[in-house]
């Protein structure tokens, strides 16, 4: 099952996005913190100036249990004073919680979130305590055009606040993600660039580039990639020309080893003489069929581009009695073609000819007694299976049989007839179609080679 996850420009967004509400977040405690520690310094101050002036003219004993202290405008709007007995001390605001104490002042908060504060004075028999009114008990009617400003219930309100603190860091955000997008999604496009370089640059375009004017250090990667595709290139055209040269080069003493040995056998009697010439006449005859095999791998893994205007439309079926005909005519031993004659397939012949002719081939080197062909869709997706009675591939050796020239166990020597690139060119012509190859076991109990294709 396929794990799903994000891409690394979706996690780098995402990062982002993360790091923008985190930083807005401490922010905005910070700075609620930093303006109730100055709203609460400014309000001690002020206390102290009352405190001040109260003790200066309080009364030593009170006979009342609470008597109103006058403040004077404007505290008096959003104050209030009062001397109390100290044995009320306890009763005043039971659920208020104790902020700090500073000097003989004791700070309170109160349930609704006002403060109060109460002071003993040094030398009288009563407490003063001073609080906020609440702001539903507040009222400005009345008040001094010039004082109204001043006043807690014309000032803005917290929500008010938060709501401008939020619309200043959302509209930031905006365009802070705007400044970090289009950076970004550059540098997203620049590498899916390369991606479909380097992926262009595997399906065998081997004269694909990459573009090298490109964001550091991009561009290095860019330069590497530019160097090691021209490096296989030319490792390529040399092999091209190699794969060339060498039959040509081959074929010409070849030929006159054929001549020679034509030569020797119209003069010769001798038994052990002509019987050598027979070995002779094979390992020209090997020589030759190696020779066609190395061209033809040399060919289908060729960098040049496909012509599509060679493409046919090819009943599967017919091509393939056609095959078994040619191939198997002389071989005894009993081949099944099982393939509705409806099914077709569009590709280049002379890959699909590369592909059957070696998976038969194979097959009847390796097979007791039967050899099974069969074709369906299933899925969207076209099979060609070829199976034999033989010994089967190991588990393990299935990657190997289609490596160049590998050798394996004495069931699939050279003395079955095999050149060790049958099964190669079989899978080069199978990656020309856009296919695949898969080797498993056969009901037969042999081998099961499988071409799967998209339709």
């Amino acid at each position: 099952m396929n794990k799903l996850s994000l891409s690394l420009f979706s996690r780098l967004y995402l990062a982002i996005v993360i790091s923008v509400i985190i930083s807005v977040s401490l922010t905005k405690y910070f700075i609620d913190s930093y303006d109730d520690q100055e709203d609460f310094n400014e309000f001690v101050v002020e206390i102290n100036y009352i405190l001040k002036e109260i003790s200066a003219n309080a009364e030593t004993q009170i006979n009342t249990e609470q008597q109103v202290i006058p403040l004077g405008f404007p505290l008096d709007n959003y104050l209030i004073a009062k001397l109390i007995n100290p044995s009320m001390t306890g009763n005043i605001c039971p659920s208020c919680k104790l902020i700090t104490r500073i000097n003989n002042a004791f700070y309170y908060q109160m349930h609704g979130g006002e403060r109060l504060v109460e002071f003993k004075l040094p030398k009288a028999k009563s407490n003063i305590i001073i609080y906020e009114i609440s702001e539903s008990e507040l009222h400005p009617e009345g008040l001094p055009a010039q004082y109204s400003e001043a006043l807690p219930g014309n000032i803005l309100e917290d929500e008010d606040v938060d709501f401008v603190f939020l619309s200043l860091i959302l509209v930031t955000s905006l365009f802070l993600g705007i400044a970090i997008y289009w950076p970004i999604k550059n540098i997203q496009n620049q590498i899916n660039a390369l991606i479909d370089t380097h992926q262009q640059f595997g399906s065998g375009n081997l004269q694909t580039k990459a573009d090298e004017n490109i964001q550091k250090p991009l561009d290095k990667l860019a330069s590497s990639f530019n160097e090691m595709a021209q490096a296989i290139a030319d490792n390529v055209k040399e092999r091209d020309i190699f794969s060339q040269a060498i039959p040509h080069e081959v074929r010409t003493p070849l030929s006159r080893i054929q001549l020679a040995s034509g030569l020797i056998r119209r003069k010769s009697t001798e038994l052990d003489i002509l019987a050598l010439l027979d070995d002779v006449d094979n390992y020209v005859v090997d020589i030759n069929e190696l020779i066609r095999q190395i061209v033809e791998f040399s060919r289908i893994n060729s960098d040049k581009e496909e012509e599509t205007d060679q493409y046919q439309t090819i009943e599967i079926k017919a091509f393939i009695d056609s095959r078994v005909y040619i191939l198997a005519k002389s071989q005894n031993k009993k081949l099944l073609v099982e393939i509705d004659d409806s099914l077709e397939l569009t590709t280049n012949p002379f890959y699909l000819r590369l592909l059957v002719d070696n998976f038969i081939k194979n097959a009847l080197n390796h097979a007791g007694e039967t050899i099974r062909i069969s074709a369906n869709v299933t899925s969207n997706q076209l099979s060609i299976t070829i199976e034999d009675d033989g010994n089967g591939v190991p588990f393990d050796d299935r990657e190997t049989i289609f490596i160049p020239f590998a050798r394996l166990d004495k069931s699939r020597s050279r003395k079955t007839g095999g050149l060790g690139l049958g099964l190669p060119i079989a899978k080069a012509a199978a990656t020309k179609m856009s296919g695949n190859i898969m080797v498993s076991e056969s009901p037969l109990g042999g081998a099961l080679f499988s071409f799967i294709k998209k339709c």
